[in-house]
């Protein structure tokens, strides 16, 4: 069975709420996207501890980062893949 992000393929929404200002975030998309033009081809080790060193993925987790627009805030949110 194949595992696959129902965020990144359209098949929920996920709506965060910024911690500082509570106005709704806008999803930025995955992390290793944003992280740079090499990041594909990064180890996820690379990627494991950022943002306030809080462990932010896992080789089961497909973390997406939002921010506010109101304050500035960047935001990660780890999202459970699922099988199909």
């Amino acid at each position: 069975m194949a595992r696959l992000c129902p965020l990144c393929n359209g098949m929920t929404p996920m709506h965060v709420f910024c911690l500082k200002c509570g106005r709704r975030m806008t999803e930025e998309g995955r992390k290793e996207d944003i992280k740079g033009q090499y990041s594909p081809y990064m180890d996820r080790e690379s990627f494991s501890i950022d943002m306030n060193n809080d462990v932010t993925i896992g080789d089961h987790l497909c973390v997406h980062l939002y921010y506010c627009e109101m304050c500035g805030t960047w935001e990660h949110r780890a999202v459970q893949p699922i099988q199909i």
